[in-house]
């Protein structure tokens, strides 16, 4: 079955809505999925780490020591705390069962490089849409032009920064984590708006009247378990604009199907098991983490918008239309 299968023949929950923000429930059928456990579970056993790559460490990449049986899901995006400096998973992975591997990640913490600890833990934050939205574009550029999971650092950066100044957070490290906590309150206000349905395994958000993001997850107990941050990340700005839009979102969802099945993936080895599978069309980014044949991940993006200029990536002379 193609992707854009997956994606097509979802059932749609009833609307959540809130503001300017639609959250609609996913239930997405994919037959015969491994079992996998989340990262958060994995860490409560204290036989999964993950620690910097050597004493001294480097900033984009960490290491993964997984000691259990089980396989393990870590969902692009997911904030890791401790170590020299906060990081965030570059795309997201299947780790194998005993085993150990080296991940891709992006600093979310540019004012520490010293140790807090020497594990990393605490992956309670999925980073804001709009950070993970700018994330995944760098990273399928960087693919696309030299087969690396990298991220446009400078940019996530950037955009931290502007959250800190937007909401008014001053933080020594300038970790967005600390931008997180000053938004607890309204995470806390938001969960009786948006709960997890039986059986659902996904999301569609739409954001001022237009497809915003998606995100389904094979494995029904592995979603459960990451709605939540999910959530949060999609409703980080949800109060910036408290226009309400009156759409039709089957509508919208159409032109998103239509414009992404014109494309042809580009296919790429998982840093972890399985393959990683990138769309880029004129609108919409995304990727899908596979193996066995079967879809673990599947993650889109409404992209950023450039005001109609060529994204120049910084990997090489090739140039991307936005």
């Amino acid at each position: 079955m193609k992707i854009i299968d997956y994606v097509s023949r979802v059932k749609f929950g009833d609307p959540q809505k809130y503001e300017d923000i639609i959250i609609i429930p996913i239930f997405a059928e994919i037959d015969k999925v491994l079992f996998f456990i989340t990262l958060d579970e994995a860490l409560k056993t204290n036989e999964f780490h993950i620690k910097e790559v050597d004493q001294s460490g480097t900033v984009p990449n960490l290491k993964v020591i997984n000691k259990l049986d089980q396989k393990v899901f870590i969902l692009d995006g997911e904030e890791l705390k401790g170590g020299k400096q906060n990081r965030v998973v570059n795309t997201s992975l299947l780790i194998k069962n005993k085993s150990e591997f080296v991940i891709p990640v992006s600093c979310t913490e540019q004012g520490r490089w010293h140790y807090q600890s020497h594990h990393f833990g605490d992956p309670d934050v999925v980073i804001p849409a709009d950070i993970r939205r700018i994330k995944n574009e760098s990273v399928f550029y960087s693919l696309a032009c030299r087969s690396r999971y990298d991220s446009d650092q400078g940019a996530i950066w950037h955009e931290i920064s502007k959250l800190q100044d937007e909401f008014g957070v001053k933080s020594e490290t300038s970790a967005m984590r600390d931008v997180f906590e000053k938004r607890k309150n309204l995470f806390e206000s938001m969960k009786e708006k948006f709960p997890c349905i039986e059986g659902q395994n996904g999301i569609v958000v739409f954001q001022n009247g237009k497809f915003d993001g998606l995100d389904i997850i094979s494995l029904k107990s592995a979603y459960k378990n990451l709605h939540n941050k999910l959530i949060k990340s999609y409703i980080f700005r949800s109060n910036i604009s408290k226009k309400e839009n009156n759409i039709d979102y089957g509508d919208e969802y159409e032109k998103f199907l239509k414009e992404i099945e014109a494309v042809e993936p580009l296919k790429f080895k998982s840093p972890a098991l399985g393959w990683d599978l990138r769309i880029a069309s004129k609108n919409f980014v995304g990727s899908i983490l596979t193996y066995a044949n079967k879809p673990i991940h599947i993650n889109f993006f409404r992209k950023k918008e450039y005001n109609n200029k060529k994204y120049i990536n910084r990997w090489g002379d090739v140039e991307f239309e936005i």
